[in-house]
Parts: structure tokens; C-alpha cells; sequence
């Protein structure tokens, strides 16, 4: 490793991350489906766009 660090987790991270950092990196397989199991797409299929967000105060 450069001159990163390590994340609180012990993780290395590098003080700058280019395109070749992403190599082999599938976004399909680690991100997964909109709606689905691990959820980074968010929670529902369609997104927010049959329940836009309201803005509220209190």
C-alpha cells in the first residue's frame, strides 16, 4: 500500500482511487436489483416514483 491508511475496520484505502481501481469489479453482481436483497438500489423496485417524498415540519 501508498501512503493510505486503513479504514476503522482495519480495510486499506488509498489516498487516491482511479479507473483501474474498478477492474474486475462487477456493478451487477455487488449491487444487485432495485427492490432486492442487498438493497443499494433502494428498498422499492420502482423507487420513490409511485410515493414521492413529502417534505414536513414539525
Amino acid at each position: 500500500m501508498n501512503a493510505g491508511g486503513r479504514s476503522e475496520s482495519g480495510l486499506p484505502i488509498e489516498p487516491v482511487y482511479g479507473p483501474d481501481a474498478l477492474e474486475g469489479w462487477d456493478a451487477g453482481e455487488k449491487l444487485g436489483e432495485p427492490g432486492k436483497y442487498p438493497f443499494t438500489r433502494g428498498v422499492y423496485p420502482s423507487m420513490y416514483t409511485g410515493r414521492p417524498w413529502t417534505m414536513r415540519q414539525y
